[in-house]
């Protein structure tokens, strides 16, 4: 005796679609091209310093103290005679290791809060929309200090702080998204087959909102250097003398009439990098990549 077949799902156009439909044949364009060789720079920079900065960034020399920038030291050095292009260049591994880490705290916190509140009754949906409403509205970097003041200076609290930080921004995107693929004919008609939850949510909800927090996660992690590296200024991210460009600015506030260049390049890196990752992450929306 034949079994019946069991109806099968309406094809979800969303999360469903072909991979190669992503790139449609975009292109990153001029913009992009740049941006994507500054970034690999930053990350040959991370993972292997000494082939673009020689000298060792720790290096003391104090008869080279504050020299300006020339043929023997091309950023010029600091109070201690150390190098400044190797500091700049070692540095790109913290603000680097700090960005990506952030955006993986805040984008996974904000998943986590955003599902909760878009699977979850209204009660729910009200006591984390009204937490993440009241996060989202103070200044990040308020937010961030917060937490550093419970969880203590370092680099690892100042990861935290900014994905803490940055997590209600995620949140409240991923509640939207999640809410409108519940009313979707794909989860009504998985509801009516007697699908588990567990199934609908990981197999229709979730992919609806993973991409579109990929995509604004990668405009992120700019913001997330960026604000790790004022951590860092204000003195509660990277201890000294560990190379951190944030550090580096504060270090150089004292000398900025006497050797401008030791807040300058590292001021530079901050700006270059940050940019960047927000024109690569945009380009690649463009083409499709992220969507």
């Amino acid at each position: 005796m034949s079994g019946i077949a069991e109806p099968s799902l309406p094809a979800d156009t969303g999360s469903g679609r072909d991979r190669s439909e992503r790139f449609r044949g975009g292109t990153l364009g001029p913009a992009g091209l740049v941006a994507a060789g500054v970034v690999a720079l930053a990350v040959v920079a991370a993972v292997w310093p000494a082939v673009l900065g020689g000298a060792h960034p720790l290096a003391v020399h104090p008869t080279e103290a504050l020299l300006a920038p020339g043929p023997g030291h091309v950023f010029g050095t600091d109070e201690s005679g150390r190098d400044v292009l190797a500091r700049v260049v070692a540095g790109a591994r913290a603000s680097l290791l700090v960005g990506v880490v952030a955006t993986l705290v805040g984008g996974v916190v904000g998943v986590v809060l955003g599902v909760v509140a878009g699977l979850g009754g209204r009660v729910v949906d009200a006591v984390v929309g009204r937490v993440t409403e009241v996060a989202f509205a103070l200044p990040l970097l308020l937010v961030a200090l917060v937490v550093i003041a419970v969880t203590g200076p370092g680099p690892v609290p100042a990861m935290l702080a900014v994905g803490f930080a940055t997590a209600p921004g995620y949140a409240r995107i991923v509640r939207g998204l999640v809410r409108s693929a519940r009313s979707s004919q794909v989860v009504e008609t998985a509801v009516l087959l007697g699908r588990s939850p567990a199934r609908i949510v990981i197999r229709h909800v979730l992919p609806a909102a993973l991409w579109p927090v990929v995509a604004v996660g990668t405009l992120g992690i700019g913001q997330a250097v960026v604000w790790a590296s004022a951590l860092s200024y204000l003195g509660v991210g990277t201890p000294p003398p560990a190379p951190e460009w944030g550090a580096m600015l504060a270090d150089g506030r004292t000398y900025l009439l006497t050797a401008p260049w030791m807040s300058t390049f590292p001021g530079l890196a901050i700006v270059v990098l940050a940019t960047a990752v927000t024109v690569l992450g945009r380009a690649l929306r463009r083409t499709g990549a992220l969507r």
